[in-house]
């Protein structure tokens, strides 16, 4: 009995070996039935599938037609003077009383409720994150090489230009509008509503009174280093003498004209960065540019012309599911009536 035991549970083994490839054989034929059964479905259907499309394709096109084509001007605008806060507060203020039609907000810029039909706005950075946060990163490795010349005037320089540059960043206002013409005035009025901030006028105004009076002090400097090295070239004239870089006037004062030639340079560079400045800076918002009226184009699967069609032959799908799923609980019924 002991040596049959061996034999009982390998014929065992075998056997469901076999049942296991007998399901599995089971399971790919199913998988192909299922094939053919979905491949003759849509033999069968073809045609009225292709009629659900040809019907999506013209409700589409009938609705693209009645509704008004959205139209859009991109402005690229630089908020100055640290106001890039009041200018994402201030629009997400406009798109609210946009929304609630508050007629008095915008009487105050001489704008009719009327017109707003179809109007929106929207502002975003433009500086791409992934490129900023490469740029931080050069920015930071830079700074770092600048250290070891951190007491040369020209590393101070370049360390402030920096700074400087990574708080500035453009952006662009997205207007949208059914009306080509009353769209177009309306952004030009609501870009001089933003303007308009009685703080960042007052802030304006004094950052271009000092601009200006650096560039006058500075002029006036820059004539008087070249008055005396004028007059030092003057002086080495009559003398017929050769100058080692420095002379004596009044038996006191020191004329270091290596020195005096820095500091007119950097009173130069000084006049030119602050009338760029002013140049750059005249208002709140400086509008870099002014983009022309544009088609807005959706993509393609926010289209109407794909979501209508693909919408029909879902709804298509689900109907037959349903009268099959009817069916065969009929079937059923019948069986177990």
């Amino acid at each position: 009995m002991a040596d049959n035991q061996p034999t009982k549970t390998t014929n065992s083994d075998e056997i469901d070996l076999g049942q296991l490839l007998k399901m599995i054989g089971n399971g790919f034929n199913r998988i192909g039935d299922a094939f053919l059964r979905t491949f003759l479905y849509l033999k069968k259907n073809v045609i009225k599938l292709a009629a659900l499309v040809v019907i999506g394709l013209l409700i589409s096109y009938l609705l693209s037609s009645l509704v008004d084509k959205k139209l859009k001007t991109e402005v690229m605008i630089m908020p100055n003077f640290d106001s890039k806060d009041y200018v994402y507060d201030v629009i997400e203020e406009i798109q609210s009383n946009i929304r609630s039609r508050d007629s008095s907000f915008f009487e105050n810029f001489s704008i009719d409720v009327a017109d707003l039909e179809g109007f929106d706005l929207e502002i975003e950075p433009i500086t791409d994150p992934e490129d900023a946060k490469e740029d931080v990163e050069q920015d930071l490795m830079y700074l770092e090489l600048l250290q070891g010349f951190k007491e040369e005037s020209f590393a101070v320089d370049i360390m402030r230009r920096v700074l400087t540059r990574k708080n500035i960043v453009a952006h662009r206002i997205t207007f949208t509008y059914v009306n080509a013409q009353t769209g177009t005035e309306l952004s030009k009025k609501i870009l001089n509503y933003i303007n308009t901030n009685e703080y960042f006028q007052e802030v304006k105004n004094a950052f271009r009174e000092n601009a200006k009076m650096r560039i006058d002090q500075n002029t006036v400097l820059i004539g008087q280093i070249d008055n005396l090295i004028s007059g030092y070239s003057q002086t080495m004239l009559q003398n017929k003498k050769e100058s080692s870089g420095s002379i004596y006037l009044e038996n006191e004062s020191a004329l270091n004209i290596s020195s005096l030639l820095t500091l007119k340079n950097r009173f130069v560079k000084e006049i030119e960065e602050k009338k760029l400045e002013l140049s750059e800076q005249k208002e709140v918002l400086s509008i870099l540019n002014m983009g022309k009226t544009q088609q807005v184009r959706k993509p393609l699967f926010n289209n109407n012309f794909v979501l209508i069609p693909l919408s029909l032959v879902v709804l298509f799908f689900i109907v037959s599911f349903l009268i099959y799923l009817n069916k065969r609980a009929s079937r059923l019924d019948v069986k177990n009536n």
